[in-house]
């Protein structure tokens, strides 16, 4: 016990103490990058991302502030725009074919001519946290302690020719998934206006959420519905060949799948499906932004017809212990999705909501007629951008990108920037849960149904770097011969993350 104690101690130091060193060396860098630029003129502001542009504009030194004509005062606190100085912008080391160079502090070595270019890069998030409050036994497999592991840990190579970019990421994280250590091995071309093509084992994104990418998540991780809808048809290192093409107001994408690389077997052996996703801003001025979509997806059996679902809390302190699960369903011949989306921002304020419907069809197996299921799941959550710039709708993917701040530096009054999210998300496993064959045989799924409240705040010290705080409260129904939860559970857990990019 007392060894036990103090290995849990040893964590939380570890974790704390990781935290502040790393915090501490990128202000600093960050601080002497700043330090040593020489000022620069100011940039224009895209109309793409500001319609009916009409701002003041506010040097804070490392940068600028843009905020509405008709406000008093220019700061972080009502700014609708922060425009920061790249600290790398003018370090540049020169060789006889070549250059090296650091846009967005990621090393770059181009050619003279333009035509070539490799880069690095990286992408890390570091979770700690743990359930709250005494463990009852009648719940299932005690989860207590804390618990800390590098969530994503993913360094990112691309090579570019003219239009062509070759991207290969590994990734050393843990997803849950064994010996999943692939995100993207892929051949993009970018010679088509506002249209990227891409073929090879990479994600394909289907929802709203997943367009965001981790970088941009409102909380540690998507909501429940929006991972298993992912997962028919697209998720990470699937083999994928697709389009998307993009306006000032709209996005449209499309793309066929197969296998998904590591080890998945049963259904996803060698299924061929697709994903598509369709979003209009019908509605794009200054303080008001209305986006409204559809996705679906679609797969078809592969080596055999079973198929599984099962998902943990939204905050993925335990991965492999899901909270709800479906167990093997027999006699799946595709398995869809379908539903819409929307998103709504007021100045600083951002609402958003997903809806889909997961169904499978089912053939006959023997003399079983068994039933279509249906698993429907929800999200709706707020936004509120605390100081810097709010999220504003980004055309290229169709989603609202993160806020950016100026870099932390307490001594000139800069904070970086800061919002608040909070998340009601559902998702319901049952379907046919008391249909039974002649012999006992479940013929429908008894998975359980799980909601998920949550809140957050989220802090951007640089670009580089993001420190996440998360509260969730998880109410699952039982879930049927499933260890991790016997009779329903309802817990409540923290998670904090530190994110570094590069």
């Amino acid at each position: 016990m007392y060894m036990q104690f103090q290995r849990r101690q040893y964590t939380k130091c570890f974790a704390l103490l990781h935290y502040i060193g790393l915090l501490c060396g990128i202000w600093f860098l960050n601080i002497l990058a700043i330090k040593a630029q020489t000022p620069i003129t100011s940039p224009s502001i895209t109309k793409s991302l500001l319609p009916d542009s009409d701002l003041n504009k506010v040097d804070f030194g490392q940068g600028w502030y843009y905020c509405s004509s008709n406000s008093q005062r220019c700061n972080l606190w009502n700014a609708v725009k922060v425009i920061n100085i790249d600290p790398y912008q003018k370090v540049r080391y020169n060789f006889r074919d070549f250059y090296l160079s650091f846009p967005k502090s990621r090393p770059t070595l181009t050619s003279n001519d333009g035509r070539f270019s490799f880069a690095v890069g990286g992408m890390f998030q570091y979770d700690v946290g743990g359930f709250i409050g005494p463990f009852h036994k009648s719940e299932g497999i005690n989860m207590s302690g804390v618990r800390n592991h590098l969530r994503r840990g993913r360094f990112i190579a691309t090579a570019r020719y003219d239009d062509f970019l070759i991207t290969v990421t590994p990734d050393i994280g843990t997803s849950g998934v064994q010996n999943d250590s692939l995100f993207e091995a892929s051949l993009r071309y970018q010679g088509l206006r506002h249209t990227s093509i891409e073929v090879g084992l990479l994600q394909p994104r289907v929802t709203m959420e997943d367009v965001e990418g981790s970088n941009g998540f409102e909380f540690v991780e998507r909501p429940m519905i929006i991972d298993m809808v992912r997962n028919i048809a697209a998720a990470n290192a699937r083999l994928s060949l697709g389009a998307t093409h993009w306006g000032k107001n709209y996005v449209l994408a499309g793309y066929v799948t197969g296998f998904r690389y590591g080890p998945f077997k049963n259904f996803q052996d060698n299924q061929i499906g697709g994903v598509f996703r369709a979003a209009v801003r019908p509605v794009a001025m200054q303080d008001i932004d209305l986006l409204i979509g559809v996705s679906g997806s679609i797969a078809f059996h592969g080596a055999n017809r079973k198929y599984s679902m099962n998902t943990g809390t939204e905050a993925q302190i335990w991965l492999t212990r899901p909270f709800l699960r479906t167990g093997t369903i027999n006699g799946v011949n595709s398995v869809w999705s379908l539903g819409p989306q929307v998103g709504f921002r007021w100045k600083r304020l951002l609402l958003k909501s997903e809806y889909y419907s997961i169904s499978m069809q089912r053939v006959t197996t023997g003399n079983e007629n068994l039933p279509n299921l249906r698993f429907p799941g929800w999200y709706v959550s707020g936004n509120y951008t605390l100081f810097g710039q709010p999220r504003l709708y980004d055309p290229k993917k169709g989603v609202f990108s993160p806020p950016v701040g100026p870099t932390f530096n307490p001594a000139a009054g800069l904070w970086g920037a800061l919002e608040w999210s909070v998340r009601w998300s559902v998702m319901d496993f049952n379907s046919h849960k008391t249909q039974y064959d002649q012999n006992g045989v479940l013929l429908g799924s008894n998975g359980g149904r799980q909601t998920v409240v949550a809140t957050g705040f989220n802090w951007y010290p640089s670009a580089q770097v993001r420190v996440m705080l998360d509260y969730n409260y998880v109410h699952a129904s039982p879930s049927l011969k499933n260890t991790y939860n016997l009779r329903g559970r309802d817990s409540q857990l923290i998670i904090s993350r530190l994110q570094l990019n590069f």
